[in-house]
């Protein structure tokens, strides 16, 4: 059944009467959002609560492994509570969804009385509503939660300009305009922002890497857009795009996490989406290194003793290396993401802590009583910049150490897996270091030995991926 959540239609049981499965859901008082789309757009303020409370509907689903595929304006239906999601009858479970190659343009009950789940379905079309397919289930391919948030997307696109992003007289037109051709750009609508346009367009990429990842990001990021359109001067505009120049969307979306996420420390941050590299003038690689000047987290007590943090140890540690350093001391309101971007950097050479201060709070007691609340936060602020600086520059490559937070190889292999299948762009280009406790300083002849030959293997791949170009 589906899950507990406010934007989520309840479902309190399932029957079979003269042959016909039936569910008993409460009876809401409202109209569905097809039936208000039938008069005219939606105003922005409206449609971003919308879009808010069914991507979170979606994220809770997703989290427990249920891909709708059939998220349409006439399965949201709109009362005084919010939007609720509804009609689950083509969703599945495992959070991926084997080819379609059952057939129904109708709902019908997830679960049968008998116990046996999916949908009651017969074979030989392809399931769900098709203006708001995504293209891999038209091909009939596997669907999951990234097929749900195209779909999302195409409501967005629908509830803020009163028009689907493709529309045709016949169903083999339609098909072909979803498979092959772009939606018609929301930023000439009259007073929707650049960034809900972007945002949308990410939604509705036919490739699914290219895509939200998750329900999660892009919940975050709709709460952002519509923050900033109730304090349009709390946040700084973004740099425009160059002329003529495509900016890669995936970069974009990834970036305007960033600028989400930056906030934890209290101030909005805005990387600047798109904006190319600048090249290296000498040739030099670049390794950008990123560190906390917190007291916890540097590692050699003479190294503290002196003001200096781990980053400082590195550079000693790999000065005699054909390489540029640049030290990047980062902290809970760090935001510079577009000046690392324009470093060009070969490597990023980074503490997984570097965005946690333990001292936040002011206060011992609270610190520590709020560090279960304060460092989810914290990593997650890393984790979409290695994103986003994977995305911008396709040469750069990653080395993330922490003393302390894997507790196993296992657990750290977990973590580097976790992070590229929520960037895949991160793929064959992330190593995690667990630095030993018994010999944590980087000043430490066997430790220093073992993250330079991290680092020099690293750049040695990106020359030889390099010289194949």
């Amino acid at each position: 059944s589906a899950p507990d959540h406010p934007n989520i239609c309840s479902l309190y049981d399932v029957g079979e009467q003269g042959g016909r499965v039936y569910l008993v859901m409460p009876c809401l008082e409202g109209t569905t959002l097809a039936a208000r789309l039938s008069t005219a757009a939606l105003p922005l303020d409206q449609a971003l609560r919308i879009a808010i409370e069914i991507c979170d509907a979606l994220d809770r689903a997703h989290r427990h492994g249920i891909v709708h595929r059939d998220l349409k304006p006439g399965n949201i239906m709109l009362t005084k509570a919010g939007a609720k999601l509804l009609d689950f009858g083509l969703a599945k479970r495992g959070g991926v969804v084997s080819p379609a190659a059952e057939v129904t343009l109708a709902s019908a009950a997830v679960t049968s009385p008998g116990g046996g789940s999916g949908p009651l379905t017969a074979k030989g079309t392809i399931l769900g509503t098709f203006h708001y397919m995504a293209p891999e289930q038209l091909r009939g391919e596997e669907a999951d939660g990234r097929s749900d948030l195209y779909a999302l997307g195409a409501v967005i696109y629908e509830m803020v300009s009163g028009q689907r992003p493709f529309d045709a007289a016949d169903t083999a037109t339609l098909i072909a305009a979803i498979l092959e051709r772009e939606p018609r750009p929301l930023s000439g609508a009259t007073g929707l922002p650049p960034r809900l346009d972007l945002a949308v367009r990410a939604c509705l990429e036919k490739d699914p890497a290219d895509r939200w990842q998750s329900a999660r990001d892009l919940l975050r990021e709709l709460r952002w857009i519509a923050d900033e359109s109730n304090h349009p001067a709390a946040v700084r505009p973004a740099a425009p795009v160059p002329a003529g120049r495509r900016v890669s969307r995936r970069a974009w979306m990834v970036g305007c996490a960033i600028a989400a996420v930056a906030a934890l420390g209290g101030v909005a941050g805005w990387a600047r989406f798109g904006a190319a590299p600048v090249p290296s003038t000498s040739g030099t690689p670049v390794i950008v290194m990123m560190d906390s000047p917190h007291p916890a987290r540097v590692y050699d007590p003479a190294t503290l003793k002196a003001g200096g943090t781990n980053a400082d140890d590195l550079t000693d540690l790999l000065r005699d290396l054909p390489v540029e350093l640049v030290k990047e001391t980062s902290s809970t309101s760090w935001h510079r993401e577009d000046q690392v971007l324009r470093e060009n950097p070969a490597l990023i050479l980074v503490h997984r802590s570097c965005f946690y201060d333990a001292t936040l709070l002011g206060d011992p007691a609270l610190d520590n009583r709020y560090a279960g609340v304060i460092y989810p936060h914290a990593a997650d602020k890393l984790e979409v910049l290695l994103g986003y600086i994977a995305l911008g520059n396709p040469r750069t490559r990653f080395v993330v150490y922490s003393r302390g937070s894997w507790a196993t190889e296992a657990v750290k292999d977990a973590w580097v897996s976790a992070m590229t299948q929520r960037f895949p762009r991160l793929k064959g280009r992330i190593v995690a270091y667990k630095v030993p406790l018994d010999r944590a300083t980087f000043r430490d002849p066997q430790t220093g030995a073992e993250i330079k030959a991290i680092v020099s293997n690293q750049l040695a791949t990106l020359a030889r991926r390099d010289e194949t170009r």
